[in-house]
């Protein structure tokens, strides 16, 4: 009766997808994807779990929902630091890390999520990290520092790949120091103000702005 009542008084009310996804989050970053349950995210949202059924099909589409919506407000963030139509400089590429910095430190669910639960979890969570990854760095290659003309097809493939690699790390780096300041782990004797500099300054380096 009280599921029957949950579905005619507004399961389908998109506020109510809202509050199950970010539920989902939560859950999903502080238990994992495999040891969260359907009921687990409904009781978190405070509603029943046929609301959670009325929006998702199940627990994989719900991981990949909740997933899309913190990748996705990261590449907002990212959009809201710098516009594609800026070119990539030391001192923006510093307003983007700590744009970034700002709001993982704000939602550390969502950081959790990311770093610790992203890898296979579903089999469309891949396709979410390579479109994710692939959307920055074309990003990340504006900031880095462009040699004189490459002479052969080697030596362009050479330097593709390395800006390929100096970009994934500088993004991997971005979201991994969060979990790491967390729960006794080997940041966690660094302040917030240190460690961003020193990621700023780091990835500087590792993308040859400095």
């Amino acid at each position: 009766m009280d599921e029957d009542r949950e579905r005619r008084s507004g399961a389908h009310r998109p506020s109510r997808r809202a509050a199950i996804v970010n539920a989902a989050i939560r859950v999903f970053a502080q238990q994992g994807f495999a040891d969260t349950s359907i009921q687990a995210v409904a009781n978190e949202a405070d509603v029943a779990p046929t609301a959670v059924y009325y929006h998702f099909s199940g627990k994989e589409e719900l991981f990949e929902a909740a997933l899309r919506n913190v990748l996705d407000t990261i590449n907002d963030v990212v959009a809201g630091a710098r516009a594609d139509d800026e070119p990539g400089d030391p001192e923006l590429l510093a307003h983007v890390i700590s744009a970034v910095w700002t709001w993982l430190e704000d939602h550390p669910d969502a950081a959790r999520l990311v770093n610790h639960h992203l890898p296979g979890a579903t089999s469309k969570t891949r396709v979410l990290q390579d479109q994710y990854e692939a959307l920055h760095i074309t990003r990340a290659f504006d900031y880095i520092a462009q040699p004189g003309v490459l002479r052969t097809k080697r030596s362009a493939a050479a330097r593709h790949a390395s800006e390929t690699l100096a970009a994934r790390t500088f993004i991997a780096l971005t979201l991994l120091i969060h979990p790491m300041r967390a729960h006794n782990g080997p940041l966690t004797k660094f302040s917030g103000r240190s460690l961003k500099s020193g990621l700023i300054d780091t990835s500087a380096r590792i993308l040859d702005v400095a």
